[in-house]
Formats: C-alpha cells, structure tokens, sequence
C-alpha cells in the first residue's frame, strides 16, 4: 500500500465512476419508463427464467444480494404477475420461485441491461481484453462492497450480475459530488410525495371525489364503496373538531401515483394512535416502491403506534411486515346480518 495516496488518481477514478453510474441510471430509468421494470427486478427475472425453479436463498446467492433484498423484490414481481411462489410438496417451509407465462413474455420484449452500443463495443474487444476489464471491475466492485454493508449478508459481496447494486455502491462512496441527475429513483419519488392535512393542501385540480374514485378504483380487489371511502377522507381531513388525521399523495407533476389515507383515534395503548385506512398505487406502477414510500412518510409524520387492517390472502401483507407492521390480535366481528337471521 503506497504511504502518499495519489489524489489526483483518486479524483479520475471518482469521475469515470461518476460517468458510469450516471449512464447506467439513465438506461435503468428508461427501461422502468418502457416496461415498468426496474434493473435489480429484471435481474431477478432473468435468473429465475433460467433456472426455471429456484429458492429465495439460493436466488440470493446467485445473484449476490442478501436473502431480505431478494425477498423484496420478489413481492413486487408477484404483484406485478411475472414471478409465482410454490412450497416444497417435501418441505412446507421451503418456497420455490417460478416464472410465470406474462414474466416469460416480459422477459422477450426486454432489451439487455446494458445498452446497444457497451454491448456491441464490448463484443469488439479480444478475449483477454474482456477478462481484464472483468477483473478491474470486479476488483472495484469488491473494493467498495468491503466486508459488507448495514442489512446486507456479511458474506455476500457485489456481483456484476446485479448493475444497480453496483449504482448503490457508488452512490454511497460519490454522495457529496453527484448531482440531481444522479439522484435515485428513490429520492425522486420522495420528493414527489405531498402530506395533505385539509383541503387547502390539495394541489390545483385534485379534490375529495377525484381522490375517493381513485382509491375505489385502485384498491381493487379490496376496494370499499365510494361513499365509504369519502367519509374516511371527511374524517382524515377534518382537523378542526375532531382528532383527523392526514393524507399523503404520490404525484408526478399533476398525475396521482398512489395516494395514503392515516387517521388519528385520539387514543394510546391497546388502541394505538393511528388508523392506516388505505393505501392504493396505479395499478399499472405497483411493483416501483410508492407503496412502500409512502407508507415510510406515513410513518415518519405519525407521533405514535399504527395498525392496519389486512385481508390474509393480499399480497401487500409482505410489504408492512417489511416495513415494520405484526400481526398482534386476532379479528372478531359481530354482524347484525346474520345474527337477525339466527334468530
């Protein structure tokens, strides 16, 4: 190891990396504009195709990443239709992964991960040109994985195979010097999302039914009826006389992504302080992670405890788990219904 490190030589690594990293983004974006599919989700598309049946676990080694990164991703290809889940006929704890015939379809319109022209200059080197490059990269890669980071498995370390964990990886060592054109697609959907608290929140165009249609609409199948849905946004938004709660909305300049109901119960203890009452994305954007941000805004704005209501067989139930959320009780009702008919 030298004893004068070469800041110069450091400051034209950081700058090529910057170039990388900024045109992967940009290849990435395009490719979830296109297909609405990110890189690590094609990713994991892609070695699930080839296998045809394989584990989480094992899905997580081969593609490097740790088993809760995988799991994630998973959850938005299964919502999305493109991947199922089947347990072992030997083993009921072990789950296996399969792509499913709308995956596979996916998978023969997708362009590469890399773009046209890196692909074609690439092919245009020798062979021990190419395993020199393989080398260089997979040594930096390594380099600045390290013994691995906060959440990740210690053991595992960044492969080539996954492009946007190497985009992460840079990102962290170039924070103080990129620049809004290599911001993440997360930090673009944070800045996208609006805490609403009364109706003079609401941005110009947007207004309690056009909210309500939207929610009945995109919560299917576990949709509640208009009027029901209205009187929760009467509720949320009225802060004035009763305990309210607030709103929070995913836009993309006048469009509604996603939009989150939170109300507040004015209890503590066994009745936490919060009601998630609902949670609804785009039918065509689930899978991009506007649930899951604007559950996360959701919950930095809430002083105290959430509960939530789910049915068992919906796929988001992974989701709050990841984010936080248990099951605590169990749910019994009383119907009048059907006690008038025991009757």
């Amino acid at each position: 190891m030298p004893e004068v490190l070469n800041y110069e030589m450091c400051d034209n690594i950081l700058i090529s990396l910057r170039k990388i990293v900024h045109a992967m983004g940009i290849h990435s974006r395009q490719l979830q504009r296109t297909y609405a599919l990110t890189g690590p989700q094609l990713v994991l598309l892609r070695e699930i195709f080839r296998t045809e049946t394989i584990s989480i676990g094992r899905l997580a080694q081969e593609v490097s990443l740790s088993n809760a990164t995988v799991t994630g991703i998973i959850d938005r290809l299964e919502q999305l239709g493109y991947v199922s889940r089947a347990r072992n006929g030997q083993d009921r704890r072990q789950v296996f992964l399969s792509c499913t015939d709308r995956g596979k379809k996916v998978l023969q319109e997708m362009p590469p991960l890399f773009q046209e022209h890196f692909i074609s200059a690439l092919s245009n080197l020798r062979d021990w040109e190419q395993g020199q490059m393989l080398a260089v990269v997979s040594r930096l890669a390594a380099m600045m994985g390290g013994n691995g980071s906060a959440g990740e498995d210690p053991a595992v370390t960044p492969a080539l195979s996954e492009p946007d964990g190497f985009i992460d990886s840079c990102r962290m060592l170039l924070d103080n010097t990129v620049g809004d054109d290599g911001a993440s697609a997360a930090s673009e959907t944070q800045e996208s999302l609006r805490v609403i608290r009364s109706d003079g929140d609401l941005p110009g165009g947007m207004d309690r039914p056009r909210l309500a249609a939207f929610l009945h609409e995109h919560l299917q199948p576990y949709e509640d009826t208009p009027e029901d849905i209205e009187a929760g946004l009467d509720y949320a938004l009225n802060n004035l006389t009763g305990p309210g709660g607030f709103m929070v909305l995913a836009l993309d300049g006048d469009t509604l992504q996603g939009a989150l109901v939170m109300l507040n119960t004015g209890m503590t203890g066994y009745i936490p302080e919060h009601v998630l009452l609902f949670v609804a994305v785009h039918r065509e954007l689930r899978g991009k992670g506007i649930g899951a941000e604007l559950i996360r805004r959701a919950q930095r704005e809430c002083a105290g405890n959430i509960k939530l209501h789910v049915e068992y067989d919906n796929p988001a139930r992974r989701l709050y788990e990841r984010l936080g959320f248990s099951s605590k009780y169990a749910e019994m009702r009383w119907t009048r219904e059907s006690s008038d008919h025991k009757s």
